[in-house]
């Protein structure tokens, strides 16, 4: 059993304490289990550029290809060939600003590029097993547990994959985790909860069930709402419309199994994805003169004017 974890919080930090607790609780299942992780405040990673090169493959359905700056540019693809590798992959990051750390979304930026790594996991039935955990520094953390959830299903493949996530606060200086009590037995709770289901997987091809935070959403597990102009609710990840009831005083959410095979995540979902952004290259392509024409006369030398330059660095 090969698992992968991705850190992006300090080095011998609080992410980095607790991957080894993850790591633990997985070799008290399997003591010959390779445990490994990234730091990716360690690595050089290009921003993507918007090209689009990535999107015109995937379109055309040639998946052969790799990301214009290249396997020897940046970490991407070291990173990328452990993820292959994996069985499962453990996604953990402190909150800078309610989200994960803006390495790790540049990291998932570049996945698009990743030739069919995405292709050949986005099935339930070859899915990789994942979980995920987060700190925060105080309890301004809304939304970092929901990132770390889709971040951990877009490397693993479908959230059928997701068996577990965690999320604890007020830990805010290096170290802190190891003076929380709670946080150990968590961790390796986790490591257990992988392995288990890594073995599950193996043995009979079915996914383990999820068993981490609870939220509102079946499919994603989101504890947040999208209300709309018209008053309809959404949950905001999956785009599947929400029944929303008042009972006592609560508010009780519920939805449709007919509406849940329609998450953005699911087949239906991914496979309208493609198609949408396949019509936006057409249109683009076919107006291509247009644009051409149209960007020379009036936008080109106004953009050349008002971008800044940036100074040079010492």
């Amino acid at each position: 059993m090969k698992v992968f974890g991705i850190c992006c919080g300090r080095k011998g930090g609080n992410t980095e304490i607790m991957m080894q607790d993850v790591f633990a609780g997985v070799k008290s299942i399997d003591p010959d289990a390779d445990c490994s992780f990234v730091n990716l405040q360690d690595a050089h990673i290009k921003s993507c550029i918007g090209c689009e090169t990535c999107m015109t493959k995937h379109v055309a359905g040639d998946y052969d290809f790799r990301c214009v700056h290249g396997i020897n540019q940046d970490h991407f693809y070291f990173i990328e060939q452990q993820m292959r590798a994996a069985d499962a992959i453990i996604v953990s990051a402190p909150a800078y600003n309610l989200l994960p750390p803006g390495i790790m979304i540049r990291f998932l930026n570049k996945l698009h590029a990743s030739s069919d790594y995405r292709h050949v996991t986005q099935g339930v039935d070859i899915c990789k097993i994942g979980a995920c955990f987060s700190i925060g520094g105080t309890d301004w953390t809304d939304f970092i547990p929901n990132a770390m959830r889709m971040i951990t299903m877009e490397l693993v493949g479908v959230y059928d994959g997701v068996v577990d996530s965690v999320h604890f606060d007020f830990q805010t200086s290096k170290g802190a985790v190891i003076l929380d009590e709670r946080i150990a037995p968590r961790m390796r709770q986790m490591g257990e909860t992988v392995a288990k289901a890594v073995q599950l997987k193996k043995e009979t091809g079915k996914n383990a069930p999820y068993v981490g935070m609870e939220g509102i959403c079946d499919y994603c597990h989101c504890n947040m709402l999208r209300v709309n102009p018209d008053g309809t609710a959404y949950c905001p990840q999956c785009n599947v419309k929400a029944t929303v009831e008042v009972e006592d005083g609560k508010v009780k959410v519920s939805f449709k199994p007919e509406d849940l095979e329609k998450s953005r995540w699911a087949p239906y979902g991914q496979e309208l994805h493609m198609r949408n952004i396949g019509l936006g290259h057409k249109k683009a392509a076919e107006g291509a003169e247009t644009i051409k024409k149209v960007y020379n006369e009036s936008y080109k030398d106004k953009i050349s004017e008002s971008r800044l330059a940036f100074p040079e660095l010492k």
